[in-house]
C-alpha cells in the first residue's frame, strides 16, 4: 500500500468519526428547534443533519477523486468548509465545557486538515511524474490525444494517459520487450539444472 493510499484512508476514518460526533450534536440541537416533521412523519431533526455530513463526506471524496479535474476539486473545498462550519457550530453550541468544545472543533477541523495534506501529497506526486526532458510529439500521438479528450483532462490524468499511449506506442515498435520465461525439458528440471 502506499503512502497516498495510506493517508486517503486515514482521512475517511477522521471524517466518518467528525461525521458521526457532529451528527448527534446536530440531532440534538434541531430537537429544541421544534421543526415540522418531513412529510408529516419522519422527524426533521434526524433527516437534516445529512445533509450537512453527507455533503462533507461527498466534498472530501471528490477533492481525493484522482479522475475529478483540478477545477472540480477546488470548488469541492467550498462545500467541504461550509459543511465543516456547520458541524463545528452545532459541536460548539451542544458543548458543556471547554473540553467538549475543545474535541468538538477538533474533530471537524482534523479531517479537513487531513484532506488538504493528502491533496498536496497527491499534487506532489503527479509533479513527480512529470518527465524531465521533453518529448516531441508525434502527429499521430496529437490525433490520439484528440480522440481521448486529452484537452479535458487535468494534470493527473494527462500525465496518467501520455505514460500509457508511449508505453503501449514503446511495446509495439520493439521499444520494449516482453522477457519470455523460455523453455524448459523435463529431464532439465528433474536435475534441479534450472534455478
Amino acid at each position: 500500500m502506499n503512502r497516498i493510499t495510506v493517508a486517503k484512508t486515514a482521512a475517511y476514518v477522521i471524517a466518518g468519526i467528525a461525521a458521526v460526533s457532529s451528527y448527534g450534536h446536530q440531532v440534538h440541537l434541531l430537537g429544541r428547534a421544534d421543526l415540522d416533521p418531513l412529510f408529516g412523519i419522519i422527524p426533521s431533526e434526524w433527516i437534516t443533519p445529512l445533509t450537512v455530513d453527507s455533503l462533507a463526506i461527498v466534498a472530501l471524496m471528490v477533492r481525493m477523486e484522482p479522475t475529478a479535474k483540478e477545477s472540480t476539486r477546488k470548488w469541492a473545498l467550498l462545500p467541504l468548509v461550509l459543511a465543516g462550519g456547520l458541524a463545528i457550530a452545532a459541536n460548539v453550541a451542544e458543548a458543556r465545557n471547554i473540553i467538549q468544545v475543545t474535541v468538538g472543533v477538533w474533530t471537524v477541523l482534523s479531517y479537513i486538515v487531513a484532506e488538504i495534506f493528502v491533496a498536496k501529497m497527491e499534487r506532489k506526486a503527479v509533479e513527480a511524474v512529470k518527465p524531465t526532458s521533453v518529448t516531441k510529439l508525434t502527429e499521430a500521438e496529437k490525433a490520439a490525444r484528440k480522440r481521448a479528450g486529452y484537452s479535458d483532462m487535468d494534470k493527473a490524468e494527462r500525465a496518467a494517459w501520455t505514460r500509457s499511449y508511449r508505453e503501449r506506442v514503446a511495446r509495439r515498435s520493439g521499444g520494449i520487450n516482453p522477457v519470455s520465461p523460455g523453455t524448459v525439458s523435463l529431464e532439465e528440471l528433474n536435475a534441479g539444472m534450472v534455478a
